[in-house]
């Protein structure tokens, strides 16, 4: 008999929060809004949601912040910088005197104005979700707050749908942020050719991590070897080709188990594992503890 399916309507997707897919798309790839403008409208209260195409940066200029991403929870005081790569299950609570912009972008679409070698930087920044303090960081977050700001200006122009500044500008600030940020296992920029190699990488994880695929079969999508993959993935992330992949299964893991309903069997059939006890295996040995443990400690938030 086949185990009942968790329920991933718990989650909810949008494109911009409380907004339906058709309502939100800007054609250059690029939004950008105060922090005010929307979350105001829900008493500075954005509850947990995700974006499954799109990507944002939450800029903190001055007030608190709590985000939570994915499982776990961060308190800042601005300027601050939240980084949210698309799939990344979010909230956030502000206060009616938190200032800053949220940009949100299509990355694929805002990178393709760079080189290789120039997009390094922002894949190494969205790697992976993360909150930054930029309190000790004043030079680096000024120079962004005065490209949002510029960006927002442009944004609100009557040729913005048209017009490629805006996502020149966002471009341009994710890569100070990527360059100015210490980022673990950010790569050596120096190899456009190995960067676009592993952005292709990570794209084919992305869309194909739920099938379980051997490294091998990665490598051919991508024609290389699979010692080649190995070394591409050491040399730039720190980690091998397999780690990767199971890291990525792993963080899938984490999301359902917090905010998915349904019995951790199901959730492991929902993640191709046919076995719950090596489901159980697999997470305890990614993150420390069992399933049923890490949602129990999790729930509650």
């Amino acid at each position: 008999m086949r185990t009942a399916r968790s329920n991933r309507r718990s989650i909810p997707t949008f494109s911009l929060y409380g907004e339906a897919p058709a309502n939100a798309a800007h054609t250059d790839g690029v939004h950008i809004e105060t922090i005010q403008s929307r979350s105001r409208k829900y008493l500075w209260r954005i509850d947990t949601h995700r974006h499954n195409q799109l990507s944002q940066c939450v800029f903190v200029t001055a007030g608190p912040v709590t985000a939570t991403l994915d499982d776990v929870q961060a308190e800042w005081t601005g300027p601050a910088v939240m980084i949210i790569p698309a799939g990344t299950v979010h909230s956030f609570r502000f206060r009616a005197d938190t200032r800053g912009h949220v940009l949100t972008v299509d990355l694929d679409r805002v990178m393709s104005l760079a080189t290789a070698a120039q997009r390094a930087p922002i894949e190494a920044l969205f790697s992976a979700s993360r909150a930054v303090d930029l309190r000790d960081a004043a030079p680096l977050a000024l120079r962004v707050e005065q490209l949002l700001d510029h960006l927002a200006q442009e944004f609100r122009q009557p040729d913005s749908w048209s017009a490629p500044v805006g996502s020149w500008l966002a471009c341009c600030a994710l890569w100070i942020l990527g360059v100015g940020l210490p980022v673990r296992g950010a790569p050596e920029f120096n190899s456009g050719r190995d960067a676009e190699r592993l952005s292709r990488f990570r794209h084919l994880i992305e869309s194909q991590y739920l099938k379980h695929w051997p490294v091998r079969r990665y490598a051919q999508k991508l024609a290389l070897s699979e010692t080649s993959l190995n070394r591409l993935s050491l040399d730039l992330t720190g980690g091998t080709a397999f780690e990767l992949i199971q890291h990525r299964l792993a963080l899938e893991a984490r999301r359902r188990l917090v905010y998915a309903a349904g019995p951790v069997s199901g959730i492991a059939a929902d993640l191709g594992f046919k076995d719950p006890a090596y489901f159980s295996r697999f997470f305890r040995r990614h993150s420390g503890v069992g399933p049923a443990e890490f949602r129990r400690r999790h729930r509650g938030g």
